[in-house]
């Protein structure tokens, strides 16, 4: 017999399962009972089945319990943690809440101070201290709301009260303080200007709607040919100004005032020479005054049409716009104002030289410094250098004194620029007139009537070919020192050719041994060492290694004597 037994189940499926015991049909052979055909000992299928249902449904709910279960836990945890959550955003808009609830007291505390016949009224300093605080203590809420557009209605009446009896022209500097104050509060640097009043920053609204009105009546009152207090007041002011406020300023309130002034402007009758009223504006305005030139030209152009050489002031009306025209500009006014003047100048100059007149001479001259080169040397060659060469001619047919030949010559020369003399018609010419008087001199049967006479032009002629001689081989020697200083200073492009320029400077052969090489880099003999480069590293083999070493050691190493 077999009594109770411990069964270790594996799932739920074995409890189906028999037990582990000897078939009750051998049993029963054993015995030598009768057996019924078909069935077996205890065998009752409807109780299995049953059991078996049993244990399914407890299966299923037990499996059902255990997911309920994890999801009621995991459902737990998540409320929990959204517990968690919840809490710190209400604690943080409670934060919020307070922060905001502190805000519009200072806001309501700024209006009821701001408004007219406040008992305690609001001062700048005091509205400074606030909009600083809000930076400071408020500074998420103060960019998120915008908070700096409180300035439009609480601080410009202030500024604009401060401002009321200002005067630009006489103080210049008044408020300088107060704009650089709020421009370090209010100014966005994030925020540009797009020609859109909306998209400007509460700094740039500040000056736009309360500063420039005040300089805009003051513009407006402006004596144009007074223009050191408006440029002081900008000088004073740019730092404070955004550059698009003060393009606008100079294009739209002053060019206009400029132009209207320069349209009046009669060079003929105003005693106040042009430049010294416009000019100041250059370094302000610079090519924004272009358009007053033109306009500016043909009043001097027609000024010059019923002018003569002698009269100086035109010259000096002229000289100090030499650096403000374009050269090429400035050449062509003077090559259709001026020069056709200094022509009838020239060709009614008469050389004389027994009682000679410079006054023509020295108007035309006075213009060798505005006139470019080429232009001055044209007009002596077609209108000087033919009559002065006809009067030497006439001279020296006279039979005169070679002595006073020789001082007029030279003096003429004395009266050019060396600008003048350096070019190759005026060298000419005076050549000719050299060759002219050789010449005159050796002909036959004049040392007879003037003795000493030949041997002082020789000497004339000989100390002006050396002079000359002398002037051509500096030009020359100068332009070899230039151009061997300028081949002499070219930056070597590598590593390399630095080595071999410093070879080359302390007398050092380097050259490249063939067939050999190191880390894959051509080995060099260097005076009595081997080298090779590798980039900006000099290696040295020494000691029997390659060793990195400094441009200055390697070329000791090199100078050292064999042992």
């Amino acid at each position: 017999m077999t009594g109770r037994e411990q069964r270790v189940l594996q799932g739920y499926d074995s409890i189906a399962q028999k037990h582990d015991r000897p078939d009750s049909d051998e049993e029963l052979q054993n015995s030598g009972a009768p057996q019924q055909f078909g069935t077996k000992a205890f065998d009752m299928p409807e109780l299995l089945h049953n059991l078996n249902m049993l244990v399914d449904m407890s299966e299923q709910d037990i499996i059902q319990n255990d997911r309920e279960y994890r999801y009621e836990s995991d459902l737990v945890v998540t409320l929990r943690h959204e517990e968690v959550k919840l809490s710190a955003l209400v604690e943080q808009e409670e934060g919020q809440v307070t922060k905001l609830t502190e805000i519009v007291g200072f806001i309501e505390n700024l209006e009821s101070r701001a408004a007219d016949g406040a008992a305690d009224p609001l001062s700048l300093s005091e509205c400074a201290n606030v909009f600083r605080r809000f930076q400071e203590d408020f500074y998420e809420e103060y960019k998120v709301y915008d908070l700096s557009t409180l300035a439009v209605a609480v601080v410009f009446p202030l500024v604009r009260q401060h401002l009321a009896d200002w005067e630009p022209l006489k103080d210049s500097r008044r408020s300088l303080d107060v704009f650089k104050q709020w421009k370090d509060i209010l100014e966005d640097s994030n925020r540009t200007f797009s020609q859109d009043v909306d998209n400007m920053d509460s700094y740039q609204r500040l000056v736009w709607e309360v500063w420039l009105p005040c300089v805009r009546g003051a513009i407006l009152a402006w004596t144009v040919r007074e223009p050191e207090p408006l440029i002081d007041l900008l000088e004073f002011w740019l730092p404070l100004l955004p550059p698009w406020m003060l393009s606008n300023l100079l294009e739209q309130l002053i060019f206009p005032r400029l132009q209207a002034e320069v349209d009046t402007w009669n060079p003929l009758t105003d005693t106040m020479p042009i430049h010294a009223w416009l000019h100041p504006w250059l370094p302000l305005m610079g090519q924004r005054l272009e358009p007053l030139y033109a306009p500016l030209r043909n009043k001097l152009s027609n000024c010059l049409a019923n002018w003569h050489p002698s009269d100086p002031s035109a010259r000096l009306m002229i000289q100090p716009w030499v650096k403000v025209f374009t050269q090429g500009t400035m050449n062509a006014f003077l090559t259709r104002c001026v020069i056709p003047k200094l022509q009838l100048v020239l060709q009614e100059f008469i050389i004389n030289p027994h009682q000679q007149h410079l006054d023509g001479w020295n108007w035309v001259m006075s213009w060798q410094d505005l006139l470019p080169v080429s232009a001055l040397v044209m007009l002596l060659q077609k209108f000087f250098f033919p009559k002065w060469l006809q009067v030497l001619c006439s001279w020296l047919n006279s039979n005169p004194n070679y002595e006073e030949v020789s001082k007029w010559y030279m003096g003429w020369k004395r009266m050019f620029s060396d600008r003048l003399l350096a070019d190759t018609v005026i060298k000419e010419n005076f050549n000719q007139a050299l060759e002219i008087m050789n010449r005159s001199v050796t002909s036959p049967g004049l040392a007879a009537y003037q003795p000493g006479a030949r041997e002082n032009i020789a000497y004339l002629y000989q100390t002006e070919k050396q002079r000359e001689m002398e002037a051509t081989k500096k030009a020359t020697d100068y332009k070899a020192i230039m151009s061997s200083g300028s081949s002499s200073t070219v930056v070597p492009s590598s590593f390399r050719e630095m080595v071999m320029k410093r070879a080359e400077e302390t007398g050092i052969i380097m050259l490249p041994i063939p067939n050999k090489s190191q880390e894959g880099k051509p080995v060099y003999k260097f005076g009595n060492v081997q080298i090779y480069i590798d980039k900006t590293v000099l290696f040295v083999f020494e000691d029997g290694r390659w060793a990195p070493k400094s441009l200055n050691r390697l070329i000791e190493l090199a100078t050292l004597p064999v042992t």
